[in-house]
């Protein structure tokens, strides 16, 4: 019974990080690009800055995602660049995550926050224009 437990717990350790590996890693990310809905972007070159909001979303996908796209309405934009190329990006809402990578053949992955999760992102997004869409 032990033996099978291990077994079992290994092949979902491997599933487990397969899947991790199929999301872009959040390396080589020279920009983040922050919006509300509909609103003009702000762009964060900074090296310090840069890494704050990176290590934020690693903390975050450190957690349990479901592999789904989640509709969303009114949502904030986290866009991850290397120059000008997008790497993958972040739709932000008070109650939930989805990422979307660059490439169609990544998954699309969402999680449930609470107002605790993303702290330095949801202080950016006081930061830029506000959304005139969502009201």
């Amino acid at each position: 019974m032990t033996r099978t437990l291990c077994i079992l717990a290994a092949a979902l350790g491997v599933h487990a990080s397969a899947v991790a590996q199929e999301r872009p890693p959040l390396k080589e990310v020279t920009g983040v690009r922050i919006a509300n809905y509909g609103a003009p972007s702000k762009l964060y070159e900074g090296k310090d800055e840069v890494k704050a909001i990176i290590t934020e979303l690693e903390d975050l996908r450190g957690k349990r995602w479901r592999q789904a796209d989640l509709k969303m309405r009114c949502y904030a934009t986290v866009q991850l660049l290397n120059g000008t190329k997008t790497i993958t990006y972040f739709r932000v809402r008070p109650e939930y995550v989805v990422e979307r990578a660059q490439d169609k053949a990544v998954p699309t992955f969402n999680m449930q926050v609470t107002e605790t999760d993303l702290p330095l992102i949801r202080k950016l997004l006081t930061e830029v224009p506000p959304s005139k869409d969502c009201g």
